[in-house]
């Protein structure tokens, strides 16, 4: 099949309000990828579907999915995005100053990790995403993270899950 209809094929049918349930969703689509752990189909594929054309040029086709366990630090210092971070750098504040606290800041705030692991990319060839990790999906969660760290780090759980991906 050609990789742009395949593309095509990974929309989730339905509307933004009325999306087909996950679960008949990776029961017709996961074949198309068969290299794509079940989690990051939901939370990247499925979740952030209108934003896949981002890094389609990557080929997902080729892409290696290995769910690691990294240090605060690590995570910290080695994950970026684009020339100024702005993307993971910009709402991280909202943990703090929010009073009507959302379900993933309540998560963060109670357990201080995320509830599924972020995605990277390790990246030492492609100048315009970040190195050495590039993060292709879970800014909200980076944000949150970078801010508790920079603010608070020792709450901060030692290690933290996280899907790498090599090409």
């Amino acid at each position: 099949m050609d990789y742009q209809v395949m593309l095509q094929s990974l929309k989730p049918l339905g509307n933004t309000y009325e999306k087909e349930i996950f679960e008949k969703y990776y029961e017709r689509v996961n074949h198309y990828m068969p290299n794509i752990p079940k989690c990051v189909f939901e939370n990247w594929i499925y979740r952030h579907y209108s934003d896949i054309d981002d890094y389609a040029y990557l080929d997902f086709r080729k892409m290696k999915f290995t769910k690691e366990i990294w240090n605060k630090d690590e995570i910290y210092s080695n994950i970026n995005s684009f020339d100024d971070n702005h993307l993971i750098d910009s709402l991280g504040y909202q943990i703090y100053e929010r009073n009507d606290k959302t379900w993933l800041q309540k998560f963060f705030l109670s357990n201080y990790t995320w509830p599924v692991p972020i995605i990277v990319l390790d990246n030492n060839s492609i100048d315009e995403l970040g190195k050495p990790y590039h993060l292709l999906e879970g800014h909200l969660r980076l944000n949150y993270f970078r801010t508790i760290y920079r603010k608070e780090k020792d709450v901060l759980l030692e290690e933290h899950q996280v899907w790498k991906v090599t090409i």
